[in-house]
């Protein structure tokens, strides 16, 4: 993100979830919202367990500040549709563009990028039309390994994940809003996919308004 110049990002993000990076860089509102958010998490668990849990959230929106990610949303609610309790972990960077990204296959790249990390394609690939001007999306279920301990003592299983992505930037490049989510819940993903889509779709650098 080196040679990205300075600007602002209008997010279009849900009002009501969690953004642990929302009061970035003011370092004791994170800590206050945080420590809320632990508490009504675990309402029964002792103070001096939930202090640690509140340090760990900091700890991670220290690590994420510092690689120049603009929110981190958490989503713990039931889904509309079924009732289920979906768990979201959502993110926001500023990425580099080439110029006139229309002339590349952006599906190719994709393809090319997930199977060097995943060894295996998208499940799908998308582009649309964003209010920045162009949009390219992924739906993916890539295996994620289980530590050892947590397999019920049958090695190192592999489970599925959903994972999705959408990129949005302005038709002559230069710069672009990348978003991802990530559900442990695979027969989620699409659901999860409409909301990545929705964000990256939405949202806006200020001076391109």
């Amino acid at each position: 993100m080196g040679k990205l110049a300075a600007g602002r990002v209008h997010l279009y993000t849900p009002g009501d979830w969690f953004d642990l990076l929302a009061d970035s860089p003011d370092r004791e509102a994170t800590r206050s919202r945080c420590a809320e958010l632990v508490r009504l998490t675990y309402p029964n668990v002792a103070a001096t367990r939930r202090a640690e849990f509140t340090d760990a959230l900091l700890q991670w929106h220290d690590t994420l500040y510092a690689d120049g990610v603009l929110m981190y949303g958490i989503i713990t609610a039931p889904l509309p549709s079924t009732g289920a309790q979906a768990s979201w972990q959502i993110y926001a960077g500023v990425v580099d563009v080439p110029d006139n990204p229309s002339d590349l296959d952006l599906g190719e790249l994709m393809t090319k990028l997930f199977a060097e990390s995943y060894r295996a394609a998208p499940a799908y690939t998308e582009a649309y039309t964003t209010d920045m001007g162009m949009g390219f999306g992924f739906v993916a279920q890539p295996l994620l390994p289980v530590p050892e301990g947590l397999g019920g003592g049958i090695g190192m299983p592999s489970v599925p994940i959903g994972l999705v992505g959408a990129l949005a930037c302005p038709s002559e490049g230069g710069r672009g809003l990348l978003v991802i989510g990530t559900s442990l819940a695979a027969d989620q993903t699409w659901e999860l996919a409409g909301l990545v889509a929705v964000i990256g779709g939405r949202s806006v650098f200020a001076d391109s308004q």
